[in-house]
């Protein structure tokens, strides 16, 4: 079963920036946080405070003295006018992040000329719990620290600066260490909001990472449900295939278990041996078989694939001759799960076998037969020839008897090497040249301390079939039987040589010479008219090879074709 790969999908498009591995916030992260959540809050403090000091501005007018309700009033009045502007600035367009402390500094800056200036007018240490609520309020305005800082001290200084001109009372000390005490208050407040701030965050992040893993889990089990479901429907598709396949072929195919009980039983060569799957399906070999010995083929087969080996055999159940093929099987991870086995029945094979190996003895030995006759018959016309050359007194006609009765023992000996070879087919050519030489010396009555034969033919190796063989030997014998006759007259010493060879490319070459007086100049022996080298260039022509002749130091004829 083929194995999917499952791709993790990537998150959700959602996640602006990758989640930190731990969950905990940078700094950068954290100040655009605060930046945001500080301007989220702008728009109800600045309408706040805008009404506030809206209500300031009647009271100043109503309740303070003549000196302090006009500037004070001015003061609130303008303070006000500032903060409603802030308020529909807010309201038509979006503030950008980084500009959301400074315009909290900025407000904040307000208010303190406010009370700094109540405080100066009146010179009342009292006043100071304005400025005492306002680093209160700062703390929880303010989420940057530099901001609180620079706040606190632009507070201070002022305040100072005023306490100087004032006149020196315990009072003014009284109200130094309460916005001292304010400060440090709004530091804590600060602090601790940032801690809180920068936890929740952290928790928002870990919950966000959260949601993004748990995504890639779900998008992964589904794309693993998804898989899971391809691959059974795969299976059942190639389950419903390979039934179907086996179902029809004619064979049996079958699986068991470690303990060689049979799990499946399919094809149609169950029928042949007239047994149903459900009657194999649940019992052991040794149920099935009726038997335990180990010596059993079978049963023996079987035990050799259990450790791991692929068997072949042949054995016979039911009068049927069954080829079988028996090997281990796996699962994915490599542990034995059982044996599954192919039996074909090859009974009828063997059967149309042994027909066609009888029908080839029959025709090999009715092939032998006709060599045989075919010899013997060349054999009793040579016979004849030979006889009605007795009563002949032309010795130009008795040598032309001579001449066809070598021509037939020629063809004689091809017919029996052939009875004699294994195939039938082709002979040892080698063996055959020596044999054929020989019976020409003595045939001629040649005197073996005149004439020499030299052989360089192979001992064996180079086969010839009966359509290039017969050529071959009656060019020989021509060409063996002319040197013999015309190359030393009168006695004259000397030697004939035959040379038959095979190249790597299958060229043969057949070489017949002598060392004797040579073939007149003028004569061409491709025109000749004699009957002997007429045949010789038939025949080689027959067999597509080509003749060459050699004239220095004697004769020499060379022969060559394909093999």
């Amino acid at each position: 079963m083929e194995r999917k790969t499952v791709a993790t999908p990537s998150p959700s498009k959602t996640h602006h920036a990758p989640l930190p591995e731990n969950g905990n916030l940078a700094d950068h992260d954290l100040r655009r946080a605060l930046n945001f959540i500080v301007r989220d809050a702008l728009p109800p403090v600045s309408a706040g405070l805008a009404v506030l000091y809206t209500i300031f501005t009647v009271s100043h007018a109503l309740v303070l003295s003549e000196r302090l309700a006009l500037p004070m009033s001015l003061t609130a009045a303008t303070t006000a006018l500032v903060l409603f502007g802030i308020r529909f600035f807010l309201s038509r367009s979006p503030l950008p992040e980084k500009w959301a402390h400074p315009l909290v500094a900025a407000m904040f800056g307000l208010v303190l000329i406010n009370s700094l200036l109540h405080l100066y007018l009146s010179a009342e240490p009292m006043q100071t719990t304005n400025l005492v609520l306002l680093v209160i309020g700062a703390g929880f305005l303010f989420l940057s620290t530099s901001w609180l800082g620079f706040s606190l001290l632009v507070t201070f200084i002022s305040w100072t600066g005023i306490a100087l001109t004032a006149a020196a009372s315990p009072q003014w000390t009284h109200f130094g260490f309460a916005l001292f005490t304010a400060s440090v208050l709004a530091i804590v407040i600060q602090s601790a909001r940032i801690r809180t701030f920068k936890r929740i965050e952290g928790l928002l992040f870990q919950n966000e990472r959260r949601n993004v893993e748990l995504e890639t889990a779900l998008a992964l089990a589904e794309e693993t449900r998804r898989s899971s479901e391809t691959s059974k429907r795969d299976l059942v598709q190639s389950e419903a295939r390979l039934r179907l396949l086996t179902g029809q072929m004619p064979a049996i195919l079958w699986t068991t278990d470690t303990e060689l009980r049979f799990t499946s039983s399919l094809g149609t060569g169950l029928t042949a041996l007239r047994l149903n799957a459900s009657e194999v399906v649940g019992k052991t070999l040794f149920e099935y078989f009726q038997t335990a010995a180990p010596e059993f083929t079978p049963i023996a087969m079987h035990y050799r694939a259990l450790k791991g080996e692929s068997v072949t055999y042949e054995t016979q159940w039911n009068e049927r001759l069954l080829n079988c093929k028996t090997e281990p099987l796996h699962d994915g991870d490599g542990k034995l799960l059982g044996l599954i086995g192919i039996a074909v029945d090859i009974t009828d094979r063997k059967f149309a076998e042994e027909q066609i190996k009888n029908s080839l003895k029959e025709k090999e030995l009715l092939l032998r037969e006709i060599h045989n006759r075919v010899k013997n018959n060349l054999q009793v016309i040579s016979s004849l020839l030979n006889l009605q050359a007795g009563y002949i007194k032309d010795a130009h006609a008795r040598e032309r008897f001579k001449e066809t009765q070598d021509r037939l023992k020629a063809m004689v000996l091809i017919h029996e090497k052939l009875y004699q070879s294994q195939d039938l087919t082709s002979i040892d050519f080698g063996g055959y040249i020596r044999n054929l030489a020989v019976h020409l010396f003595r045939s001629h009555q040649v005197n073996a301390h005149a004439v020499a034969l030299h052989l360089d033919v192979p001992q064996s190796g180079i086969s010839l079939d009966i359509d290039r063989a017969m050529p071959c030997g009656l060019i020989i014998n021509e060409l063996v039987a002319n040197s013999l006759q015309y190359a030393f007259p009168g006695g004259a010493h000397g030697e004939i040589q035959l040379a038959f060879h095979e190249d790597a490319q299958r060229q043969i070459t057949l070489q017949v010479g002598d060392t004797g007086v040579g073939l007149p100049e003028n004569l061409d022996f491709r025109q000749a008219e004699s009957l002997g080298f007429q045949l010789i260039n038939s025949l080689t022509e027959q067999i597509q090879g080509t003749i060459t002749l050699d004239r220095r130091g004697g004769t020499k004829f060379t022969i060559t074709f394909r093999h």
